[in-house]
């Protein structure tokens, strides 16, 4: 897969990514250098950016093939050239990550430039521009990872991030022992990840979705439990009951790993536009 990072919370998400041989990571920002890097003037509107020409950038991008991710930050004004790099790939599939940040820490102009990127990535993937648009919130990393220091914070909350969304990546393109990922509707193309505990059948999501539709558990069980354990099954089945909802599909995928412990995962998903 390749991995596109825009802006500076799209290219320290994308180094994350780096450390898995799965992703080819591209680069483009301010101030930027190296392989695979493309560097833009520092330009003072949110509208400069949505209108720059970003010359060469089709040179840059040649050669990618097959499916795409796009990692873009809401606060910052380069984000809004989004839609101006993406259409010189725009024949290959395309998925973005979207990362909200702190709405409380914007100005206004700032919250309304982050409210209309979100929206506007969530409008392109409803009509099939984008495969599929995540939504990701800073605050909810942060309440999972119980807060961060100052130097090194959105570190941490992409140390919880990226394995997770690697993870599930993994499974999503894998055999299940027992059940199966369930291929999203045409409709559901808005959709968060998160962790779940398996022992105290808890989710801990990575953006509130109103109005979700979708939910599949991710268990990845050690193999020889998944040998052995003759009481797993039925607690799985008990599990899954439990989250049955109105207007809610609940569906759950089983996979061996060779880990000493337990690890579960969530993929949510709506056909709703999150304001």
């Amino acid at each position: 897969m390749n991995v596109i990072g825009l802006g500076d919370a799209g290219c320290k998400i994308a180094d994350c990514f780096s450390q898995y041989s799965q992703y080819k990571i591209f680069k483009i920002n301010v101030d930027i250098e190296g392989e695979r890097c493309y560097n833009i003037p520092i330009l003072e509107t949110a509208e400069e950016y949505e209108s720059y020409e970003y010359p060469k950038i089709k040179n840059f991008l040649k050669g990618l093939k097959g499916e795409t991710l796009l990692i873009v930050g809401g606060s910052g004004k380069v984000s809004c050239g989004s839609l101006r790099i993406l259409e010189n790939i725009k024949k290959l599939p395309i998925s973005i990550l979207y990362i909200q940040p702190d709405l409380e820490m914007l100005d206004d102009t700032q919250k309304m430039q982050e409210r209309l990127v979100r929206n506007v990535m969530q409008e392109y993937a409803r009509s099939g521009v984008f495969e599929k648009v995540c939504l990701i919130s800073n605050n909810a990393l942060d309440k999972i990872v119980g807060g961060a220091p100052v130097i090194g914070y959105f570190e941490a909350l992409n140390e919880l991030l990226v394995p997770s969304l690697h993870m599930v990546n993994f499974f999503s393109n894998n055999k299940a022992v027992s059940g199966s990922i369930p291929k999203a509707k045409s409709t559901h193309r808005i959709y968060t990840v998160g962790i779940f505990d398996t022992q105290k059948n808890e989710e801990k999501m990575f953006f509130s979705l109103d109005n979700a539709r979708n939910r599949c558990y991710i268990y990845g069980v050690n193999e020889e439990k998944l040998k052995t354990d003759k009481k797993l099954m039925n607690k799985i089945k008990k599990q899954i009951e439990s989250k049955k909802g109105e207007n809610l599909d609940i569906s759950y995928a089983i996979y061996p790993t060779d880990y000493d412990y337990d690890i579960g995962y969530v993929i949510e998903r709506t056909p709703i536009i999150q304001n």
